[in-house]
């Protein structure tokens, strides 16, 4: 079936050389990019996996939405942004912002919206990789893929990249040739060079994401859920690590109508990855924090705070909620916006993740994480931080539980250094990011920007 979105991607692809007939023939809108000079506003798509509750990606796309309006003004930008649902998005972004909605049966609209956009930014982080899904690289390379048959600018904002099937690693190279990469880490950046793409070094687009509005809101609803207003807060940001990569299959969609049992399907045909191999590693993942957790409430009396940074985190939340059998606050991203999590993660006295933007968006108040990665990027992130001595775990070791207490116990008898640590790195990657917004206006105005 993947195999199959990928020929589909193409035929869109081939299609998009047509667009500017089909727009004369009114069947299509189509902008071109030589065609900015004579408009006043240049038309921007963000293609990413926006509206899906997934906290990170929203941050990431309304940040470079803030970056470009702020760098070339509201007016001489109109920006739209490929979304999932649009209610999900309410409050992200400016209401200058256009909002346009996708399917996971995403060929046509990605086609229509890039053929009606002068260039595109690819805003997800996980943009080159099997981890998760086949068909959310084939979603970036379907709108890489009709800006270089339109001779149009896309560039990937803040990138990682990994290890793909052979059939998406061949569509890669061949419809992402003209796109340019920011990495976001250098093993990333490596990945992409063995690819035979063209990039650079940068960061991710999330370091300066502002939710300070929401502060008082997050110290009200945190005492409101428990808390005493006084004790450390220890954040706790779990997934499923184990139920990945999500792949289409007809069988089991056919199945799920039949039985009515839709526990293991993402949307549409796509379903998640499972077998009792996994549920066991799942189960083993989630009794290793809650026994590490209880363990050290015990030891340093504190109040603990589940965070479900994805829509799709919530089962994860809730079983360790239960496992945990103590007073807990538990905030999910399906029940409050970007900014909204991003101020309670800043509350934090010390986070304990294995969702990548959880770390990052906390380290705008210098709260000490550690990570229990379940692929490249947190383990990416802890690396290019010199923490991974001490602060990087694995969400399939087999010892998790007394790694985790003893990282924990580390963390908290060095809480200064690690804070002074983690703010130094901080300034690193906000710089980082000044530079990315910098080159951004340069590729897109390689003759200098609008006045």
């Amino acid at each position: 079936m993947d195999y199959l979105v990928s020929i589909l991607v193409r035929v869109f692809v081939f299609l998009s050389r047509f667009a500017p007939v089909l727009s004369r023939l009114g069947l299509l809108e189509y902008k071109d990019f030589g065609d900015a000079e004579n408009e006043s506003k240049l038309h921007i798509l963000l293609a990413g996996y926006n509206g899906a509750g997934n906290t990170g990606a929203d941050v990431r796309a309304a940040e470079i939405v803030r970056q470009l309006q702020e760098r070339l003004g509201k007016d001489k930008v109109q920006i739209s942004v490929m979304t999932l649902s649009e209610e999900n998005l309410w409050g992200c972004f400016a209401p200058d912002t256009r909002l346009i909605h996708f399917s996971p049966i995403f060929f046509v609209d990605v086609f229509k919206a890039c053929c009606a956009s002068q260039a595109v930014i690819l805003c997800e982080g996980s943009t080159l990789k099997s981890k998760f899904a086949n068909a959310l690289t084939l979603y970036f390379c379907e709108a890489a893929g009709i800006m270089k048959t339109q001779r149009k600018p896309c560039i990937a904002y803040g990138s990682e990249a990994g290890e793909m099937d052979a059939f998406l690693e061949r569509t890669v190279r061949k419809l992402c040739a003209d796109t340019y990469f920011i990495a976001r880490t250098q093993n990333s950046l490596d990945r992409i060079h063995q690819l035979g793409l063209r990039g650079h070094l940068g960061t991710d687009a999330a370091w300066r994401f502002d939710s300070s509005a929401s502060s008082k809101w997050a110290a009200e609803q945190l005492r409101k859920s428990g808390w005493d207003g006084v004790s450390p807060l220890l954040g706790i940001a779990p997934i499923n690590p184990f139920w990945w990569p999500v792949k289409p299959s007809i069988v089991k969609w056919i199945r799920a109508k039949i039985t009515g049992d839709h526990s293991l399907q993402f949307q549409l045909w796509y379903f998640f990855s499972w077998s009792k191999s996994r549920k066991q590693l799942f189960d083993h993942y989630l009794n290793a924090i809650a026994s590490s957790v209880k363990r050290f409430a015990a030891k340093y009396p504190c109040h603990v705070v589940i965070l479900g940074m994805e829509r799709l985190d919530a089962d994860a939340c809730r079983k360790l909620q239960e496992k945990l059998v103590m007073p807990v606050s538990t905030f999910l991203s399906s029940d409050h916006d970007c900014r909204e999590m991003a101020a309670v993660l800043r509350q934090l006295s010390m986070l304990v993740t294995s969702r990548y933007h959880a770390e990052v968006l906390s380290m705008d108040a210098q709260v000490p994480a550690i990570a229990i990665s379940m692929d490249e990027r947190l383990d990416n992130l802890m690396h290019e931080m010199n923490l991974c001595e001490h602060q990087l775990l694995h969400a399939d070791d087999m010892d998790l539980a007394s790694e985790l207490m003893r990282a924990m116990d580390y963390v908290y008898s060095h809480l200064q250094q690690v804070k002074e640590k983690t703010g130094c790195q901080l300034v690193r990657y906000q710089d980082a990011l000044d530079e990315m917004g910098d080159f951004l206006i340069s590729w897109l105005f390689p003759h200098g920007s609008p006045a």
